[in-house]
Order: C-alpha cells, then structure tokens, then sequence
C-alpha cells in the first residue's frame, strides 16, 4: 500500500492505518525497554493506562487514529516554504505569546505563570517519585513521559540523568522573520526568558536541580 496515495481525499479506517503501525511484540518491547535501564522501565510500567495501550494493542481501538495519522501525513507533505512538521502549530503559538510578553516586560511573570499552573502535578507526582526512585524520574517526567514534551521536541535521547532533543524553535523562528519580520524576540530569548525558567521550576518543585546547555541540540542534565 502506498500510504500517501490520495491522502487528502481518501479516509483512512482501520484496515488501511493498521499497517502504518509498526507489529510491536509485547516481549520484545520489553526487552528493549529493560535493555534501556531498571530506572526508566519500571515507570514506564507504573504509568496511567495511556502508555499501557500502547504495549496491549489497544491503541488500534481508538476510533480516531486514522484522522490522526492522516493529518500526520498531509502534514509532513508540505515543505513549501519549508518542511512542516506536527509540532509547528505548538511551536509557532509559544514563539507567538513569548514574543507579547517579552515585548511587554513580562516574560519571568508568564514563566512563572505557567510553571504555578502545572506545579501541583510536579509537587503530586514527581516529587514523590524522585524520592522513591532517583533523580532521572524527574527528566522522565519532564519530557519522555509527558505528551506536550515528546510532540514538542520530535525525538528525545534518554540518557542516564540526562535528556538531549533538538531545539524545535530555532527553524520556526527564523523562517517567521524572514516571511513575516513582525517578531522581536531572538534565539536566545527562547532559551533564556522561556525553556530555561520553565525547566528550572518544574526541577525545583520535583526537589532536584538540573542544568541546562542550549543550542540546535539541547542538553538538560540533573545534577
């Protein structure tokens, strides 16, 4: 099957998505998550039944996968003016409002602002969890395990007390200006006034300290 054929005229139902998912053996899924370390295996078995679909199969039984992963498709068709990928509409939001607040003096306020909103799931879940497991279950909790993390940075390299991703701002940012030229911010306003604060108050509230080497690929360490 040609999974782009028709794409943008044609529904794709459980027959034809079926086969765009790779055959993922219970067993050996295991394996290779043991073979990642103890750590990032147990909590990932300890995780609410949105990750466990994915190892029993009953991801396929959701009704809406087919419209997921043709918007997927049609997305990564567009590389005019340059390739799209499916965190762009996140991306391109979050470059939006940092650009307000930075442009108003307000940026430590709205960081702050959106750390306080998330901090009782850190302070419920994390914290408890670094004192019972370690310090890496903050990174896990962080970014692997949370769905805005892993649809914002695509790929994400787990490393022991380590998480490295590549920036997804840079790109977007520099495609804006050259099209549009409205925005203030620069780069390192991303990492300096945005991901670095955030980052740094998630840690806190999970009782750890972390830091952080910026650039086209990000490093975030625990210390």
């Amino acid at each position: 099957m040609n999974a782009t054929k028709n794409i943008h005229d044609k529904k794709i139902d459980n027959a034809d998505y079926s086969v765009l998912l790779p055959q993922v053996n219970r067993r050996d899924f295991t394996k290779k998550l043991l073979s990642a370390g103890v750590l990032s295996s147990l909590t990932l078995f300890s995780a609410p039944d949105a990750a466990l679909a994915w190892l029993d199969g009953n991801i396929r039984d959701r009704e809406d996968l087919g419209d997921a992963l043709k918007v997927i498709l049609q997305t990564y068709t567009d590389t005019d003016p340059y390739p799209h990928k499916f965190n762009d509409a996140l991306v391109k939001l979050l470059l939006r409002d940092l650009d307000f607040v930075v442009t108003k003096g307000l940026d430590k306020e709205f960081a702050d602002h959106y750390v306080y909103t998330l901090g009782a799931l850190v302070n419920k879940y994390l914290k408890a969890g670094v004192e019972m497991l370690g310090k890496d279950l903050a990174l896990w909790g962080m970014f692997e395990r949370t769905s805005c993390s892993y649809q914002l940075y695509e790929k994400i390299n787990i490393e022991e007390n380590q998480r490295s991703f590549p920036c997804p701002y840079k790109a977007i940012l520099g495609h804006t200006q050259k099209s549009l030229g409205t925005y203030t911010i620069n780069w390192d306003d991303v990492h300096t006034k945005w991901c670095i604060p955030v980052w740094n108050g998630f840690a806190t509230g999970a009782g750890v300290k972390i830091k952080v080497e910026p650039g086209e690929t990000c490093m975030v360490k625990v210390l």
